[in-house]
């Protein structure tokens, strides 16, 4: 990462103008140097002969540049290697020109002012950009920055910088960015690995396995962009997979599975579930502690049912095809947290509503994001309607799951509102293809893998899932066993009779044949995820 925020005096990083009293933190700033542990595997991906002309675009402390000209030592005796580093901070500069020999020119510039058409080409870029968000540029930077290299949403610095660095490749190069997990679920950053799909031969998204221990003790997830073969494009997929820490990046797409006649024809005859249905965030309290509660707490604080309102907090909260208030209530019971605090007014004081809410004190309601954003700070907005929910973060595989009306989920899950033509037969055959083994294998391709082997789904992910809708709907005595079965925990057997309800229609005589293939498919990539292993099947919805 670079040092260029030295230059914090000037209000200024690499061109971009700032507020300087807004720039404070390593975290505000996107100040994350590169750990030397992950330095050193990226370096190990990048570097292969020792000869290469490397381009580190903001150098820092040479984070990334040092470690690379030490391992091209250790393939040849008289490595060739020869790099351009540059940074905004003249003081970078000037450390760092101590410290190499006359192989590497350092340039003190803007990177964005360096020209690719008048500066040498290089076979391999190396960076960790500043990770700085969109909202901290200023408007005339964003539009600036978005002219030159236009980017769908709101894309952050680091963005841009992966844009500009891949214009000073040879053909043939490759570039090693190591940049914020933004790049694996934002719009911007599909936008990007798109753009680069494009132009390179292979490109893979590598997830770190834990989060790194950033100089300066960021809280910041990181990801590895790794593109190789400049102008050799396009990639046939966008490859995802964890990263080992060994060189090697880890992941890609299983074609023996992605192009089984039945599951191409389950792929032509589905649907994308954002066709039928509007996704968003559950609701966000700004303090779960306080603001959810279970039935004790009710009873112990007396407060009224006017001012409560019946919420799913937890994947483990969705246990049939539907969740009705009689289901939460139970879980309340039990000492699940499973009503939301909504009242409409304080009442007087002493109150129940009062009482609780009196658990936050005014400091932390000064420090608190969300709470500052309410008015009053106490009033959880429910906006919309709930007709679903999508589980977020899963250990086997996703959940769509119809809700009786009144009842709504935290952001812990998906809200999920069919569009007005929606039918009722659709909205059950859309839960029920998710629960199939076709829904779930493709969920192993959309998914991202997480930490402990979890499949996560960020909304534009939910929204891509595949639903399989025909005329005939589901039949109500399939939808009564999918249920029990579900409700007793035995979700394999469930899964396999959403696969009588919904395959034949689709692959008629034959759909046992293939529900077996992608049964053994699905154990197969499962097992790999939860082993912490590279991604082994693409959905490919790129």
């Amino acid at each position: 990462m670079p040092n260029e925020w030295g230059v914090l005096a000037r209000g200024e990083v690499n061109g971009v103008k700032m507020g300087v009293q807004e720039l404070t933190g390593r975290k505000l700033l996107g100040q994350f140097f590169t750990p030397a542990f992950e330095a050193n595997s990226i370096v190990s991906w990048a570097v292969r002969t020792g000869h290469e002309y490397i381009l580190e675009p903001s150098v820092g402390e040479g984070g990334l540049l040092l470690p690379a000209l030490a391992y091209a030592r250790t393939l040849h005796l008289a490595p060739a290697v020869r790099a351009i580093a540059c940074d905004l901070d003249k003081s970078v500069i000037d450390g760092l020109s101590a410290t190499v020999g006359p192989e590497v020119d350092l340039i003190h510039s803007d990177f964005f002012e360096l020209d690719p058409e008048t500066t040498a080409r290089v076979d391999v870029v190396l960076a960790n950009p500043p990770f700085t968000r969109n909202h901290q540029l200023s408007a005339e930077d964003r539009a600036r920055l978005k002219k030159r290299y236009p980017v769908k949403g709101a894309a952050g610095l680091w963005v841009y910088f992966a844009l500009h660095a891949r214009k000073f490749l040879r053909p043939g190069g490759r570039m090693a960015f190591l940049v914020p997990a933004a790049a694996s679920f934002s719009r911007y950053g599909e936008d990007l690995l798109l753009q680069l799909k494009a132009e390179f031969r292979e490109l893979s998204l590598q997830e770190l396995p834990k989060k790194p221990s950033w100089i300066g003790s960021a809280d910041e997830r990181g990801v590895l962009v790794l593109a190789d073969g400049y102008r050799a494009g396009p990639a046939p997929a966008i490859t995802r997979g964890v990263w080992r820490y060994d060189g090697v990046a880890r992941g890609g797409l299983s074609r023996a599975y992605a192009k089984t006649p039945a599951f191409e024809a389950l792929k032509k005859a589905s649907r994308p579930l954002g066709e039928i249905a509007d996704l968003g965030i559950g609701l966000v309290t700004g303090r779960n502690a306080v603001f959810l509660l279970n039935q004790q707490d009710v009873a112990r604080y007396r407060i009224d049912q006017h001012d409560l309102t019946p919420v799913i907090t937890r994947a483990k909260h969705v246990r049939g095809i539907v969740v009705d208030k009689a289901d939460l209530c139970g879980l309340g019971h039990d000492g699940e947290k499973t009503w939301m605090l909504t009242p409409r007014e304080l009442g007087e004081r002493g109150s129940g509503v009062r009482s609780r809410l009196a658990l936050i004190n005014a400091r932390e309601r000064r420090e608190t994001l969300w709470l500052n954003k309410r008015s009053p700070w106490w009033m959880v907005s429910k906006t919309g309607r709930c007709d679903a929910v999508f589980t977020y973060m899963n250990d086997k595989g996703p959940r769509l799951a119809l809700v009786e009306d009144g009842i709504f989920c935290t952001n812990t899950l998906h809200q999920v509102t069919f569009k007005q033509a929606t039918k009722e037969c659709d909205r059950l055959s859309a839960v029920i293809s998710i629960l199939s083994t076709f829904g779930q294998l493709c969920a192993e391709g959309i998914g991202r893998g997480y930490g402990g082997g979890l499949l996560k789904f960020e909304l534009q992910e939910a929204r891509l899932m595949p639903i399989l809708i025909h005329a005939g709907g589901v039949a109500s005595e399939a939808i009564f066993d999918i249920d029990k079965k579900l409700r007793c925990g035995q979700t394999d057997e469930a899964r396999r009779l959403a696969d009588a309800a919904v395959l034949p229609a689709i692959l008629g005589a034959e759909w046992r044949v293939a529900a077996r293939e992608l049964e053994e498919m699905l154990e197969h990539v499962r097992g790999a995820r939860r082993r912490g292993e590279a991604r082994q099947f693409e959905y490919g919805h790129d």
